[in-house]
């Protein structure tokens, strides 16, 4: 049932970390909320890479090095396809992320 928790929270971390990274791209950012601010960016790249480390941190703690790197690696593919689905057809469904992480006070980029 441990063994479990540690895959579903790794695979939390991943498509948290991905959702990130892929918002974190300019392109992605405009369909996703609208007009780019730059310190989003900054701070979606941080959590993106954040969240995938504290994944591998958290599985190899979990399940051993030799096998817990070996989970973190395969369930990098299913979060990847399941963010790259997303934003194919579902967009709307990141715009909490989005908005969680948009919040600062400095005017937008034109």
């Amino acid at each position: 049932m441990l063994e479990l928790a540690f895959a579903g929270g790794v695979l939390a971390l991943h498509l948290l970390g991905l959702s990130s990274l892929a918002l974190a791209q300019e392109s992605h950012w405009r369909k996703v909320m609208g007009p780019v601010r730059p310190q989003v960016k900054n701070r979606l790249r941080w959590l993106g890479w954040a969240s995938l480390t504290l994944g591998l941190g958290l599985v190899m703690h979990g399940q051993g090095p030799a096998f817990g790197s070996l989970l973190w690696l395969l369930s990098l593919p299913p979060a990847a396809y399941a963010v790259a689905c997303t934003l194919a057809w579902r967009r709307q469904w990141l715009r909490p992320l989005g908005a969680v992480l948009g919040l600062d006070t400095e005017p937008l980029e034109r």
